[in-house]
């Protein structure tokens, strides 16, 4: 199930979310989360979630305009069922002042770059700051996509980002169907392993 959203305020997301709170409970669902993919445009971020929540993968480039919603029900630990809301994000800059209305109520991110394009992760500063300004600092998993194709990123540099957000990479392919299986599960394991800290919690 995919839905677009080209300019949602706050107050819209939030609607849009909570309906899916309600329709949640009545698939005795287990938890509702949130994950957020950023990246530049053309990394490979609507392929990464096509072949997760269709299993396919379309060659050719459409640019996304906004955001796409997509919803795709996991299954972890024998018995925990989870509805993920993933929302693609642009990457365009046309798009920048809408995405922190995009972050709220996320659990989880991807970071994607183009293991073929240095250039995708310059920026990649401004991507993770302006996430963390709305959420605090949720799961990140930095996704190196394209693997199939001859990287041009230094392993030194990639290194460096991993350090710096002390957060874990995984090499994915969306064309080979590369890893794309293993990055999802990973987060929404950290994610519900967060989620169960932050409820023992005292109040």
């Amino acid at each position: 199930m995919a839905i677009v959203l080209l300019d949602e305020c706050h107050s819209g997301v939030n609607n849009w979310l909570n309906l899916w709170r309600v329709d949640a409970l009545s698939e005795n669902i287990a938890y509702l989360k949130k994950l957020v993919f950023l990246g530049e445009g053309a990394v490979g971020k609507t392929s990464l979630v096509g072949r997760y929540v269709y299993d396919s993968f379309e060659g050719d480039y459409l640019a996304t305009i906004g955001t796409d919603i997509h919803v795709k029900m996991i299954q972890v630990e024998d018995d925990v069922l989870v509805k993920l809301v993933i929302w693609d994000i642009a990457g365009q800059d046309d798009f920048a002042q809408l995405r922190k209305a995009y972050y709220v109520n996320s659990s989880g991110a991807f970071f994607v770059f183009d293991t073929t394009r240095p250039e995708t992760i310059e920026r990649v500063d401004e991507w993770i700051d302006a996430l963390y300004d709305v959420t605090g600092e949720i799961p990140l998993v930095l996704l190196e996509n394209k693997v199939d194709l001859e990287t041009a990123i230094s392993k030194e540099n990639i290194k460096k980002l991993v350090h710096k957000y002390k957060v874990d990479l995984i090499r994915t392919s969306a064309k080979e169907d590369t890893n794309v299986e293993k990055a999802f599960k990973k987060m929404t394991k950290e994610i519900l392993r967060r989620a169960r800290i932050q409820r023992r919690k005292p109040i």
